[in-house]
Formats: C-alpha cells, sequence, structure tokens
C-alpha cells in the first residue's frame, strides 16, 4: 500500500484522522560462519515493497501522539526497542527456542545504523536504496557512505567488525523495518506504539521470520528512531526506523531444537492476518501480486535434525466458521530461489494460507476484498511430515488471529 493509491476524502467536521501507514521491509542479511539467515550482494537495489501490518494504533488516543519534547521522544525510542525486543524473544520461547536477552554492543550497531538510515530519508528521497548497506549512491551521494555521520562500514559484517563486536564468528542476523505514517489531523503516533506493529510485521514475512527464528541466536540489539521524511508537511507526515539485530554466542553457537519446530505453534495469539508483499516475494513461484491479492499469516515448520521433509496433508481450518482454507506450500522443490543466497533448505517450509475468498474485510469499503484470514479467530493447522523419506509424523496446533486492518 502507498500513499499515492488510497485516496480518502474525511470531511472537516470528523474528528477521526485519515491514518495511512506504510511498513518498508528489506530482506534479511546475516553474518559469521553460523549465520543460517540470507544476505543480498553489495549493489544497491531499490526500495523493498511494503508489507502491511495489521494493527495500526488508534490515532484518536492523545495518548498515544508523539507531541512530546526531543528528550520524550528519545525515551520513547528505548521504550520501542525493547518492545520490539519482547515481541521477538516472545515469539521465540512461545514456541520452545531460547529467549533473547539485550546485548548493549549490538544495541549500539542497531542504533547507529538505523540512524544512518533516519539520515538518508530525513535528507533526501532516493529512488535506488538498499538499507542493509551503506555504500555511496550518485544521487544522494552527500547523505551516504562516509558522507552520513553515522557510517558505520559498508555491509552488517563490515559494521559488526568496525565496532569489534565479537560474536560475529558465530551467527548473526539483520532485520530491518520502516514505518511512514500520514496523519490528517497530525496526530502522530508514538515511536513505543508503532514498534508492536513493526515487529509483528516481521513475524508474518517468511525469509525474516526464519531469520528471526535462528535456534541458537540469544542476544539481540535494536535501534528505533524517528524522523521527518523529507520534502513531507512535517505536522502530518512521520517515519520510524527499526534495525534488529540477533547473534548466538560461544555458549549457544551450537544451540538447536529437537523433532519439528513452527511458527506460529500452539497458543500463539494476536498474529498478522495477512502478508501484503515481501522481498524476496515468497509467492514468486505463484505469479501472485500479494499488493493486490495478499495471503495469511504464513506458518514456518523447520525440523534441524532431518536433511529432508516432505509436508502432505495439510489442513488449515476456521474453527469458528467450520471451514478449511486452502493453502500453497513453499519448500525447496518449489522454491523460486533456488542456487541464491535465499534459498530453502530441504528441512523448511512455509504454509502459505490463499486468503482470496475469505472477504475478511471490516469496513464496507472493502467488504468484497481479499483481507487475508480473519481477525480474532482460532485457526487450527495439521499436516503430515515425511522426515529424510523414512518416517511420517502428525503435526497438529491452534493459533490466533489480532485484529484485521
Amino acid at each position: 500500500m502507498t500513499l499515492s493509491t488510497l485516496p480518502i476524502s474525511t470531511p472537516q467536521k470528523n474528528l477521526a484522522a485519515v491514518l495511512f501507514l506504510t511498513v518498508f521491509i528489506t530482506a534479511c542479511g546475516g553474518g559469521g560462519g553460523g549465520s543460517d539467515s540470507s544476505s543480498n550482494t553489495n549493489a544497491p537495489s531499490p526500495n523493498s515493497p511494503a508489507i502491511e501490518p495489521n494493527d495500526q494504533p488508534n490515532d484518536n488516543s492523545s495518548d498515544n501522539v508523539d507531541d512530546q519534547p526531543d528528550s520524550t521522544t528519545a525515551t520513547n525510542e528505548v521504550k520501542a526497542a525493547l518492545i520490539a525486543n519482547n515481541k521477538f524473544s516472545l515469539a521465540r520461547t512461545s514456541c520452545g527456542l531460547s529467549g533473547l536477552s539485550v546485548d548493549t554492543a549490538l544495541d549500539g550497531v542497531a542504533i547507529k545504523h538505523a540512524n544512518y538510515i533516519k539520515y538518508v530519508f530525513a535528507n533526501s528521497s532516493p529512488t535506488v536504496f538498499s538499507a542493509h548497506y551503506e555504500n555511496k549512491i550518485a544521487d544522494i551521494s552527500g547523505v551516504t557512505s562516509s558522507n552520513n555521520p553515522f557510517f558505520g562500514g559498508l555491509s552488517f559484517t563490515d559494521r559488526l567488525s568496525n565496532a569489534n563486536y565479537p560474536n560475529v564468528r558465530y551467527g548473526v542476523t539483520e532485520n530491518i523495518a520502516q514505518s511512514i505514517y500520514y496523519s490528517s489531523a497530525g496526530n502522530l503516533i508514538r515511536s513505543d506504539v508503532v514498534a508492536g506493529s513493526m515487529a509483528k510485521s516481521l513475524l508474518a514475512a517468511p525469509y525474516h521470520l526464519r531469520s528471526l527464528m535462528m535456534p541458537s541466536a540469544s542476544v539481540t540489539g535494536t535501534g528505533v528512531v524517528v524522523y521527518k521524511p523529507y520534502n513531507k508537511e512535517a505536522a502530518n507526515n512521520q517515519g520510524y526506523v527499526l534495525v534488529n539485530h540477533a547473534a548466538a554466542t560461544q555458549a549457544t553457537k551450537d544451540n538447536t531444537i529437537k523433532g519439528v519446530f513452527t511458527y506460529p505453534c500452539e497458543g500463539v495469539t494476536d498474529t498478522v492476518t495477512a502478508l501484503y508483499n515481501e522481498t524476496p516475494d515468497p509467492v514468486k513461484h505463484t505469479g501472485r501480486d500479494l499488493r493486490v491479492d495478499p495471503i495469511g499469516q504464513p506458518i514456518y515448520i523447520n525440523m534441524p535434525s532431518a536433511r529432508t521433509i516432505d509436508i502432505s496433508n495439510v489442513t488449515f481450518h476456521d474453527i469458528q466458521r467450520n471451514i478449511d482454507v486452502p493453502i500453497e506450500l513453499l519448500d525447496y522443490r518449489q522454491d523460486p530461489y533456488k542456487n541464491t543466497a535465499n534459498a530453502l533448505p530441504a528441512n523448511e517450509a512455509f504454509i502459505l494460507p490463499i486468503t482470496d475468498n475469505l472477504k475478511s474485510c471490516q469496513i464496507a469499503s472493502k467488504k468484497d476484498k481479499n483481507c487475508g484470514l480473519h481477525g480474532n479467530s482460532d485457526y487450527r493447522v495439521s499436516f503430515d511430515i515425511l522426515v529424510d523419506n523414512k518416517t511420517i509424523e502428525r503435526e497438529s496446533f491452534t493459533f490466533t488471529t489480532g485484529i484485521v486492518n
């Protein structure tokens, strides 16, 4: 969703502000010998398309509005980082992985890179920009690379190395989200309110989700910053950048899990209902345009102890409505990114709920549109898993969505 493609007129007497949100999610980057995340080349790429989060804050609440002095804004940014860290850690522990503790050194690298991105977008409108890299870009050279006061290194691993971060050898990941809010009434949302939405968006994007679920990760650092978009009306527009880093340590570098791991898993609540886009595109193999036809919250399946897994007999059941949701399976067989850095291992897979016919939108203007899964609803997911072409196991669990966007 972009602001230019969603014209909405609001009567002046209507006290409810128009609120638009775009979240740009960049492809996951990784480094270090033990990292199982993917990374891009150093060449800059076009701005990533949007992943639209599902839980926009209520912009009518004065408690949520960012009209505070700079010192309070800075405090809110610290709170926002902790909210994101807690969201990622809880997602992991809810499904059997280790939690994440804050690493102040990793925090420092993340905050500096978040400020690098902030400086770029507060002072320019780049047509080409890859948020994982701090390379010089010709048309905005004055705000990139060493001309940016927050320059820390060309790549993620360069930034870690330049900061003498000791755990880079054990496996590291980087995930970045950028949000832009527009409010017709100037009620711009605080960063600590936005952070939960951004974190949930990352947990609904397959390639980012698998990075956030690296089994050996045990420490994390997050930077969240607020900025005024370049050449936009400051009173009505606000941008947010979230940079999350996670790493394994010497004590956890060999950590793994036994049996089958999924996210969501039994008892997980308040997931997003729809994935509107991700780069790399997880449905590239289907030719589907997620911006027009989103899918529901994906199901990530991982069995580290297996060489290969084969998923079959999948049922994705809406308990309240007693209907089955059609699915697509994404694994190494139909992987659109074979032989690339984004290739799926043979022991991982995703179940993608196809929600075209659910009519889950909850506003009249979109009643015939696809808004993903139904909100505040229980879904039971069951599937057979063939392990190394030898044994078959049956897995089943129930999770609950949050509100519909």
